[in-house]
């Protein structure tokens, strides 16, 4: 699976960048050449469209976004998809965790209602673009191809101000009932990375470098929550989802495969069968058929 923030920060010469503190921001012209792949990143990320189309799939969720559009991005896995009628040209701002609480607790005036709460899991965040946004991502391009690049303390002084313009814009409550959840003490993000990544082929490493955790502290944590093994619960995520496919779609069984984190159809249908005692083509047989009957 394709790290983006890695392949990021690794090829300077594609990705032209700017670095503060704990932020990394990126504009590029996308290089792919394949119409979809798998993208991980254990940072969160805005990203701004300045030209072209693309598409974010999850299970169970899609979004597209087009030029001018902006969007929110949770660390974690989805499915990217690129259209080719024109160039992709992003700006990305990867974010950690930590910056994002921080910035919440030194701004008491972001502080939300108590009894809101976030709608929903999904791992985007579309965000409204108001004007003043637009001007701040005009601005900072230039940055990007200076000789003399600007100092630190000027790059994140203007990616906090536009940072609070985002969080206090209504149209962009979402972001910020996340963003207090997140910076809440009680907060914990461990069942929310895994519960809305365990459909991806991701490795127990991937899954730790996420949560920003050892890989044995990692599998210490994932038994006290879930009181099982990592292992053992993944399996059973995804052949609950692809028995859910299975059941309610009429899509073949390679992508019900794919959709459900599995490396390949055949890996699939040996533990499919194993757990549910007929491979996936005979199970739907048999479910249509007594359902005629």
């Amino acid at each position: 699976m394709f790290n983006y923030y890695e392949r990021v920060k690794s090829r300077p010469e594609v990705f032209n960048q700017l670095a503060c503190e704990e932020l990394l921001f990126v504009h590029y012209k996308c290089p792919m050449t394949a119409r979809m792949w798998d993208s991980k990143s254990q940072y969160n990320y805005l990203q701004y469209l300045l030209s072209g189309k693309k598409a974010y799939h999850t299970p169970g969720r899609s979004w597209l976004f087009k030029a001018g559009d902006a969007f929110f991005v949770k660390r974690g896995a989805c499915i990217i998809e690129k259209f080719f009628e024109e160039s992709l040209i992003i700006i990305t701002f990867f974010i950690p965790d930590c910056y994002l609480q921080a910035f919440m607790r030194e701004n008491n005036s972001l502080k939300t209602s108590p009894g809101l709460s976030l709608r929903n899991n999904d791992l985007i965040i579309p965000l409204h673009v108001n004007d003043i946004m637009s001007g701040y991502i005009e601005s900072v391009l230039p940055y990007f191809y200076t000789e003399n690049k600007p100092s630190e303390i000027l790059l994140e002084l203007k990616f906090r101000e536009q940072l609070m313009t985002i969080l206090t814009d209504p149209d962009n409550l979402d972001l910020k009932v996340y963003l207090q959840q997140l910076s809440s003490p009680q907060y914990d993000p461990f069942q929310q990375v895994m519960e809305a990544n365990c459909m991806y082929n991701l490795s127990l490493e991937d899954y730790a470098k996420m949560l920003n955790l050892s890989l044995s502290s990692f599998k210490r944590h994932f038994v006290s929550v879930y009181r099982t093994s990592p292992g053992q619960w993944l399996q059973s995520q995804k052949l609950n989802n692809a028995y859910k496919l299975l059941l309610n779609t009429n899509k073949p069984i390679t992508d019900i495969s794919f959709e459900s984190g599995f490396e390949n159809s055949t890996h699939f249908s040996h533990l499919f069968k194993k757990r549910f005692g007929a491979s996936p083509l005979h199970y739907r047989k048999e479910e249509s058929s007594s359902k005629i009957s």
